[in-house]
């Protein structure tokens, strides 16, 4: 799935786009365009949905209580322990976490909960940019222990009500959408400049042996300035459009780094197409128009990440 031969050309002057994102060209014979601005995403007609710049910590829920009306929530989903206090401080505008051995720990905007949804907390749907500003330690990093990371994945399968089920599938066929928005699981073997991001479009049914049976993954390595200092805060964005409010149809996300786009980009045309299970050529990352994803932060074991906030601006419905 690309973009037509003029916006690839475009893409690929450099690694980096002005931070006025202008698109404009054909995909499968349809015409669109759109300016986004992830310097002002106000200016684009994006309005902040959530924001957290750790000037409070009562904004999480430290003792892992899974009670409404808190931000970020320390109790995992599918079992997993509770991330402990002591890896969490909030502290002149910063949230430090630090990682306990073998364990990505972390804090996510939803929690697991026994109501009719499964959760508590914060999901978003319908698109929208996500953007966090973080500083690590890129020489601490050993990915057999985790590693520091700003991601997502879909309620729909997190709370694990049957949601994630594909329409017109066998019972316990599911598809959902994970997207890593920032990820250090690159370094060791591709380069100190760069950082990874993804997009997995899961399908299929869970086993214990195999996991799924089909996942779509593009892993973007995200390649920076030779000289970019990871232990300096730095603003790493990820733009979703889906393709339901999209010009023409086609969905897409786009990752940016520091304000700026980067060559790093997924593709898709909506509409779900049941009939042709797994999901392949267009259809691929479709799920994400209707998904709707819970935000995670978290770091590896020996390892801190620093936070100085988490913005998502959402177009309007």
């Amino acid at each position: 799935m690309t973009f037509s031969n003029d916006l690839e050309c475009i893409l690929k002057v450099s690694n980096y786009l002005v931070l006025s994102l202008t698109f404009l060209g054909s995909f499968h014979g349809v015409a669109y365009s759109q300016t986004f601005n992830a310097a002002d995403p106000a200016s684009s007609g994006y309005k902040l949905a959530f924001g957290d710049d750790f000037r409070n910590a009562g904004s999480i829920d430290f003792a892992g209580s899974g009670a409404p009306g808190f931000k970020w929530y320390t109790t995992q989903f599918f079992g997993g322990k509770t991330t402990p206090a002591t890896c969490l401080t909030v502290k002149k505008g910063v949230l430090t976490l630090s990682g306990q051995p073998g364990d990505n720990a972390g804090i996510e905007t939803a929690a697991p909960a026994t109501n009719p949804d499964g959760y508590v907390g914060t999901v978003f749907g319908g698109g929208g940019y996500f953007e966090a500003s973080i500083a690590f330690d890129q020489s601490s990093v050993n990915t057999k222990n985790g590693w520091p990371s700003f991601w997502s994945m879909a309620i729909e399968h997190m709370a694990e009500k049957g949601k994630a089920q594909w329409p017109g599938q066998d019972s316990g066929i599911d598809r959902f959408i994970e997207v890593d928005f920032f990820e250090d699981d690159t370094s060791e073997w591709a380069g100190s400049n760069t950082y990874g991001g993804a997009v997995h479009d899961t399908y299929g049914k869970w086993t214990p042996k195999d996991g799924y049976s089909m996942v779509s993954n593009p892993n973007f390595v995200i390649r920076v300035p030779k000289d970019t200092d990871f232990s300096k805060f730095h603003r790493y964005g990820c733009l979703i459009v889906p393709s339901k409010s999209a010009f023409g149809g086609i969905g897409y996300i786009q990752y940016f780094f520091d304000g700026l786009a980067t060559s790093d980009i997924v593709t898709w045309v909506g509409g779900k197409a049941p009939a042709l299970p797994p999901p392949s050529g267009d259809q691929r990352f479709a799920i994400t128009d209707d998904d709707h994803l819970n935000v995670i932060l978290g770091c590896g074991g020996g390892q801190k990440m620093e936070v100085q906030y988490v913005h998502v601006w959402q177009a309007p419905q």
